[in-house]
């Protein structure tokens, strides 16, 4: 049964079509506060470029909750499938999390990715809106992490606080040491989110055991893992692939 899965962030939109667990093809489009119609027919449309069957099964995970009941009636209005959102219930891993509601979605699919890539302990850090940390142990249990501001979003605060500073896009540096402003802010901005990066991973293994790997998803993860000490295995369509996951658990 062909299958798809929404990731939706703050400010992107991730949807993959998979059959079974294998991803066939995925979009990225700008999140937006959809009505049920604009949302159904952008979904309509992204199956029509493709020779799929139609998706029996919409999984999702939104940190946006304005768009959640648009997600449930265009799912089920325009492509006649079921719908499972992504949350701590319907995911299957254990958490010494006191407070389980408060987790945000896209970080239990990707602790439910980190698990189905059977590769335990991990540390998957999320580089997007925000940069999340999220711990897996040995056993397959969600423990813990931490959160930062996404290198987007501190670099667009720091635009918008210091007036002297203008923006300037966020191409890594050839040098820790700015030669122009523009040039030290690439250094300050970038280069420093990967130094916090690499201390958050280091605070955190104790945490995650012996032998944990260190696995980066989102729309900065290319960029940054590469200038990292941590030894990141990047892979782009983690929380899909989460996401996804927990849609046939549901379904078994």
């Amino acid at each position: 049964m062909t299958s798809l899965a929404l990731d939706v962030g703050n400010t992107k939109t991730s949807v993959g079509l998979f059959d079974g667990g294998d991803l066939l093809m995925s979009w990225r489009v700008a999140t937006r506060h959809w009505t049920a119609d604009e949302l159904g027919l952008l979904l309509v449309s992204m199956m029509q470029r493709t020779d799929a069957a139609a998706p029996g099964l919409v999984t999702f995970a939104t940190v946006v909750p304005q768009v959640r009941h648009s997600i449930e009636i265009a799912s089920r209005e325009y492509l006649k499938a079921d719908v499972i959102e992504v949350c701590i219930s319907t995911s299957g891993i254990p958490t010494a999390y006191p407070r389980p509601e408060e987790l945000g979605p896209d970080r239990i699919a990707n602790a439910v990715a980190a698990v189905l890539l059977g590769n335990l302990p991990a540390i998957v850090a999320d580089f997007g809106t925000a940069t999340t940390f999220d711990v897996i142990d040995a056993g397959g249990a969600y423990l813990g992490g931490a959160i930062a501001p996404g290198i987007g979003t501190a670099a667009s605060e720091l635009f918008r606080k210091a007036e002297l500073l203008n923006p300037v896009d966020l191409d890594l540096p050839g040098s820790a040491l700015g030669r122009t402003t523009a040039e030290a802010i690439r250094s300050g901005v970038l280069l420093g989110s990967a130094g916090a990066a690499d201390r958050l991973v280091e605070l955190l293994t104790p945490y995650a055991g012996e032998g944990a790997v260190f696995i980066s998803t989102g729309g900065w993860a290319e960029g940054i893992s590469g200038v990292c000490r941590t030894p990141f295995v990047v892979i782009p369509a983690l929380t899909l692939m989460g996401v996804n996951e927990v849609g046939r658990r549901c379904t078994k």
